[in-house]
C-alpha cells in the first residue's frame, strides 16, 4: 500500500514538503496529480509510523479505497489492509460534505454486524467469514450490487475533497514525510 522509495523521493522533488508548496503545483499539474502526491507522502508518515492527521489519513483512504474498489470491488477493499482505514473514508465523506458518497458508502457497510467492519484486518477477515458462512449468496449479491453502483456514481467528489484540502491546510504537516 506504500508507495515505493523512489515514488516518494519524486513527490517530494516534484512537489514540494509542505501542503502550500504542494497546493501551488495545482494550475500546472491539476488536482488529482496534486492529492495523488499528498497520497504518496501521507502513505510515507504512515510507512514510518509517524503521527498523522484524520484529514491526511481521509486522502490517503479515498484514494485506496478507489484502488481497491477499481481493482476487485468493495469485497477486495475490506479484505485487504486498505480496509483497516474505513473510518477514515466514512468520516472523511462528511467532512467534505460527499452526501452521496456518504449514503452509498453506510449502503456498503451496512453488510456487517452494527455496519461497523473491524478495523483489524484479520478480525474483519473473520467477520466476512461468519457472513458468508451464514449466507454467502447474500454477501456477495450485497457486495456486486454496491459495487456496480459506485461505477455508476464513483465517490469520494475528488473536487470537493481538494476544495476541503485548500480551506484546511493546517491539517497537512507533510514536512517529515
Amino acid at each position: 500500500m506504500i508507495a515505493p522509495e523512489e515514488k516518494i523521493a519524486e513527490a517530494r522533488a516534484t512537489y514540494g514538503r509542505s501542503i502550500g508548496e504542494i497546493l501551488a503545483k495545482e494550475p500546472e499539474r491539476g488536482i488529482y496529480k496534486v492529492l495523488g502526491a499528498i497520497e504518496v507522502l501521507v502513505g510515507s508518515k504512515i510507512h514510518q509510523k509517524l503521527p498523522t492527521s484524520p484529514s491526511e489519513r481521509m486522502i490517503f483512504a479515498f484514494t485506496w479505497l478507489a484502488r481497491e474498489v477499481q481493482n476487485g470491488g468493495f469485497h477486495q477493499f475490506f479484505v485487504n489492509s486498505a480496509g483497516d482505514f474505513w473510518k477514515d473514508v466514512s468520516s472523511g465523506l462528511v467532512a467534505v460534505g460527499d452526501e452521496n458518497g456518504s449514503a452509498l458508502f453506510r449502503q456498503v457497510l451496512s453488510i456487517f454486524p452494527d455496519s461497523s467492519p473491524s478495523e483489524d484486518r484479520d478480525a474483519r477477515l473473520n467477520q466476512l467469514d461468519e457472513l458468508e458462512e451464514q449466507d454467502e449468496d447474500r454477501v456477495w449479491d450485497h457486495f456486486k450490487s454496491v459495487t456496480d453502483h459506485y461505477f455508476r456514481t464513483p465517490f469520494p467528489n475528488w473536487e470537493l475533497v481538494y476544495v476541503y484540502v485548500k480551506t484546511h491546510p493546517d491539517e497537512f504537516d507533510l514536512r517529515n514525510a
